[in-house]
């Protein structure tokens, strides 16, 4: 999962120069820093204590749902065109559901305990 999403950043990576200034400095940087940020909780939900693994990934999830949200945004403002747009979509839906899967694996496991 955290391999979607680095996919996922590295296609955005190359989406952004082609962004004008403004926009990469608004829509662009936000987008940006929730895609970090999902990467980085996401990445620490793999070596976090058990205890401390459900906030993380619940804040990953809602970080790459807001991402998808300003990507939307985005794309019917015509920041980003239809292709790269798809492209990315597609990557963060997959790492999308594999974070609410995670996320619901451990509120099931969290409950049993």
């Amino acid at each position: 999962m955290v391999e979607k999403l680095k996919e996922a950043y590295k296609i955005w990576q190359q989406i952004l120069p082609h962004i004008s200034k403004s926009q990469r400095q608004t829509i662009g940087a936000r987008i940006d820093g929730l895609l970090l940020d999902t990467l980085g909780l996401a990445f620490q939900g793999r070596y976090a204590p058990l205890s401390k693994r459900l906030d993380l990934i619940t804040n990953a999830v809602t970080k790459i749902d807001s991402a998808k949200f300003f990507l939307i945004i985005g794309w019917e403002n015509k920041v980003v065109d239809d292709r790269k747009y798809i492209r990315l979509s597609e990557k963060l839906v997959e790492a999308s559901k594999m974070l609410f899967g995670w996320k619901a694996y451990l509120e099931k496991k969290t409950s049993a305990n």
